[in-house]
């Protein structure tokens, strides 16, 4: 399907994954600029053609919370976004990295996580998405 102004979901998700793999997840950022704000939240920014990917999260330093948003811009306009939220302690991250690398680098679309499942040593990494989600209305808990 495609929109009136040329956007569709298939695009949409190649920049996506382009963005993701090149972001957090993939650990060297080729074509992202990673910012610190005043606010305390970091920024990383992609861009491909027309699209600009914002992935915008927060860490409290009270504790190993975390918070963030992934918008999706066409020419400007917000066209998709996703907000996540959880916990891990700073020992596992380069583990939830590689889980969510994993993913990202097949295309699969798990409500923009990690696989269903993936382990390395003692460290599992789970991933439970909604039943019938889709690129396009997901929801899900690692």
């Amino acid at each position: 399907m495609v929109s009136d102004n040329g956007i569709t979901l298939q695009r949409m998700t190649e920049v996506f994954f382009e963005a993701m793999m090149d972001g957090y997840a993939g650990g060297k950022l080729r074509r992202s600029v990673k910012t610190l704000s005043p606010d305390g939240y970091k920024t990383i920014e992609f861009h491909m053609g027309d699209y600009k990917v914002i992935d915008r999260y927060c860490v409290t330093p009270h504790s190993d919370f975390s918070a963030g948003t992934t918008t999706i811009f066409h020419l400007g306009v917000p066209v998709w976004w996703m907000t996540y939220g959880g916990r891990y302690s700073a020992a596992v991250i380069p583990f939830l990295k590689k889980a969510l690398y994993q993913a990202y680098r097949k295309n699969e679309f798990n409500g923009g996580r990690g696989p269903g499942c993936f382990s390395e040593k003692e460290l599992v990494y789970a991933n439970f998405v909604a039943e019938r989600s889709t690129f396009g209305a997901f929801s899900g808990e690692e």
